[in-house]
């Protein structure tokens, strides 16, 4: 792939990130909702959602997993952007890292400015560990590409 269509990608999605922070809580909670409700309906998977919201930490479940799944893709995108700029691997990773934290980083101080939203550093972690675990998967798919 071309880099430039990475660059329109990584914009894109922090596109769709800064488009999902910009929503008031009580849209962002119906999200939430919805998505639960529609897990619920599902094998297996279902069971346990009815468990945690007797619990009631379903809901916290559900966000935490959004966000760091759309950091996971974030940085997957800026490594892939940075990759074929010809950084080198290392390097890859380094900016790809970084770039995404500093993106949730002002993803939260946006946080701030919408109505009953927060700016959380519990959240930057919650996004790094997504950040995190799509450097892991890259690594693994490079180690395999490797060998072939």
């Amino acid at each position: 792939m071309n880099k430039k269509i990475f660059l329109v990608l990584d914009i894109l999605w922090m596109g769709f990130i800064f488009y999902l922070s910009n929503q008031p809580a009580d849209i962002s909670s119906d999200q939430s909702g919805e998505l639960i409700k529609m897990l619920s309906n599902l094998p297996i998977i279902g069971n346990v959602i009815d468990y945690m919201m007797k619990i009631d930490i379903a809901q916290f479940i559900v966000r935490k997993s959004a966000h760091m799944f759309a950091y996971f893709l974030l940085f997957i995108l800026m490594f892939m952007y940075a990759y074929k700029n010809n950084k080198g691997v290392k390097k890859s990773y380094f900016i790809g890292f970084v770039a995404t934290f500093l993106y949730a980083c002002t993803d939260e101080i946006h946080q701030l400015f919408i109505e009953g939203r927060s700016g959380e550093i519990r959240d930057i972690l919650v996004d790094s560990t997504g950040a995190l675990i799509g450097m892991v998967l890259v690594s693994i798919i490079l180690k395999i590409k490797k060998r072939v």
